[in-house]
C-alpha cells in the first residue's frame, strides 16, 4: 500500500499562495476530485484512498465545495454520491457541474480552484491543498477567525 508524505517544494509556492489567497478572499474554494483511482479503486488497489478522503473532509470543514469531476457515465452518479456520503461522511456538492453561478457563464468546463486526479499530479495537488488549508487555519487575526485578513 502506497503511503503519502506531504513534500512541499519551493516551486509549489505560487500555487499554494494563489489557493490561499482565493480561499481567504471568497471564504470558500471549489475542490474538484476525480472518482476512479482517486477516491475509489478502479485499476489500482495499492493506493491509500483514505488520505484523499481525509483531505477532502478537512477541506469541507473549512467551507470548501467538493465536486466530483469524472468521465463516468451518468448512470453511475447515484453510486458515486452514495459512496462519497458513506466514505466521506457528507454529501458532495455536485458531479460534473458548476456549483456556483460564474460571472462568465456555466459552459462545458466546470470551474474549480484545485483538481485532485490520479492522472494530473495527485500527490502535488494534495500537498498544495494541504499547505493552503494549514495557512488558512493558522493565518487568522482577531481571535483566530481564519478568514480575517
Amino acid at each position: 500500500m502506497e503511503t503519502f508524505n506531504y513534500e512541499y517544494t519551493p516551486n509549489m509556492e505560487r500555487y499554494v499562495s494563489r489557493l490561499t489567497k482565493e480561499w481567504k478572499e471568497h471564504k470558500k474554494i471549489i475542490v474538484a476530485c476525480d472518482f476512479d483511482d482517486t477516491l475509489s479503486p478502479w485499476k489500482f488497489d495499492d493506493f491509500n484512498f483514505q488520505e484523499v478522503m481525509k483531505l477532502l473532509k478537512e477541506a469541507k470543514q473549512l467551507g470548501a465545495y467538493i465536486v466530483i469531476f469524472t468521465a463516468c457515465k451518468p448512470e453511475r452518479f447515484a453510486y458515486i454520491e452514495k459512496y462519497c456520503e458513506d466514505n466521506l461522511g457528507f454529501k458532495i456538492d455536485g458531479i460534473n457541474e458548476n456549483v456556483i453561478d460564474l460571472p462568465y457563464g456555466n459552459h462545458a468546463k466546470i470551474y474549480y480552484n484545485i483538481l485532485l486526479d490520479d492522472r494530473t499530479g495527485l500527490m502535488e495537488a494534495m500537498t498544495i491543498l494541504h499547505t493552503a488549508m494549514w495557512r488558512v487555519k493558522t493565518d487568522g487575526h482577531n481571535g483566530g477567525n481564519m478568514f480575517d485578513v
